[in-house]
């Protein structure tokens, strides 16, 4: 999916550095020499307590109203007891060891915190099977791995006391903290992972560009200070500020997504390399659906580069995904389909001798213009002739062309898609309209 969107890293399982192994299965062996010289400086210790009896702790601090925590229990056992328990194979954890007091840390996004450790219990940092929890790993390859800062979800606040207390107590600096905005829907309700559309391949599915995405979720919690909006990776690296970042929870809007993946297909098509690019992944999508519907004159103009492309240019201000191309190139390819449902509940809102009063009168207007002199504007002359002539809205003769010229209820402007059909295929749709209402 980094790939995909675009995001190189400078070291990684992939791309090799000087601070691996970079998965986290592979140091093991760090996790565990680190917790061990944490049991040996007395920053930590081993728990036996099993699992019915942490149990048992929680639902006696639900009872009670106490915070839910590990009790201490095994905090205190004496060193030759635990020296035994560990000889005789006893499973066991290691434990953090919590002091007094109480941790400060100022947050880039929202500024001081203060945590009392009465509220911070003793986590797990090495389970049974000897592999670190998230605590542990996370503080040791930040630190190995040189991180200087940590940007991370808002709800990871709480747990930050216990990495900067790991982070004292193996006396390293810690790197800055900036916790972001919680993401939430239209009616502030946390927006969650089983939504389908939160996971990154259905937004690709549904034909987001990856650039749009990235535009998108830069601003989810941060602004540039500024109206500008549509923004490219290279602007974002130059723009993007910490500082900016916003402390109020980010609303989650699929009509910001949906308009800056507009923007950013529009940007696409205006730039020769990408457009060709784009003719080529789409074409074949095309070319699967509408197959079976295309004679073979149509085949041949799907095929032809330049015509697809002039195609994708018209659409362009229309679309707002990837997915949206065949619905709105379809007219320029396959005649309609006068039996459809769809085409057969909008004729029923058309007046019949109105369909064929304009029909008729735009077969002669096209039949009078020579083929050298096809263009959008002897197809709009003939257009705005029809309609003063017959003493018609301008809109009722679009309207009725749409239903004899596509089947379709909405789609590109009508002179483009008459000046695209061109003159030849005009005239048989027309005259196969007029056929099929007489």
């Amino acid at each position: 999916m980094l790939d995909w969107a675009g995001l190189t890293f400078d070291e990684g399982p992939t791309v090799g550095g000087k601070v691996g192994p970079y998965i986290q299965s592979e140091r093991t062996a760090l996790y565990q020499e680190k917790a061990d010289r944490l049991l040996k400086e007395g920053h930590a210790y081993r728990c036996f307590c099993t699992s019915e009896r942490l149990d048992k702790v929680r639902q006696m601090a639900k009872r009670t109203g106490r915070i839910i925590g590990y009790d201490q229990h095994c905090r205190h056992l004496d060193a030759a007891e635990v020296e035994q328990r560990v000889k005789h194979g006893l499973p066991h954890t290691v434990r953090f060891k919590v002091p007094e007091g109480k941790t400060v840390m100022e947050d880039i996004v929202h500024g001081r915190i203060e945590f009392s450790h009465r509220a911070v219990d003793d986590s797990i940092i090495l389970k049974s099977d000897g592999l670190p929890t998230y605590h542990l790993a996370n503080v040791v390859d930040d630190h190995m791995m040189g991180i200087t800062h940590v940007l991370r979800g808002e709800e990871w606040v709480s747990s930050t006391p216990k990495h900067l207390l790991l982070y004292k107590a193996f006396n390293w600096q810690p790197p800055k903290f900036a916790h972001l905005p919680l993401l939430v829907n239209k009616d502030g309700s946390k927006l969650s992972k089983r939504q389908g559309d939160v996971h990154i391949e259905a937004l690709l599915d549904k034909g987001y560009l990856p650039e749009a995405l990235l535009n998108f979720v830069a601003f989810l919690g941060w602004g540039p200070g500024s109206t500008k909006e549509f923004y490219t990776l290279s602007e974002l690296i130059r723009d993007f500020k910490l500082e900016n970042i916003n402390k109020s929870p980010a609303v989650v809007s699929y009509d910001k997504l949906n308009y800056l993946n507009k923007l950013h297909i529009a940007r696409r098509l205006g730039d020769p390399e990408e457009r060709d690019k784009l003719v080529a992944k789409l074409r074949p999508v095309l070319q699967e659906q509408f197959d079976s519907l295309m004679d073979e004159e149509a085949k041949r103009l799907l095929s032809d580069d330049v015509y697809f492309t002039t195609v994708l240019m018209a659409v362009k201000e229309r679309i707002r995904l990837l997915t949206e191309v065949p619905k709105f190139s379809q007219p320029f390819f396959i005649a309609p389909n006068f039996e459809a449902a769809e085409t057969r509940t909008w004729r029923s809102k058309l007046e019949t001798k109105e369909i064929e009063l304009v029909v008729g009168q735009m077969q002669q207007k096209v039949t009078k213009i020579g083929d050298s002199d096809w263009n959008t504007d002897t197809v709009k002359r003939a257009l705005n002739e029809i309609a003063e002539e017959q003493g018609l809205d301008f809109v009722q003769v679009m309207k009725n062309l749409r239903y004899a010229l596509t089947g379709t209820k909405v789609g590109v402007d009508m002179i483009t898609i008459i000046h695209l059909l061109g003159k030849r295929r005009t005239l048989e749709r027309l005259q196969t309209a007029l056929n099929f209402i007489v």
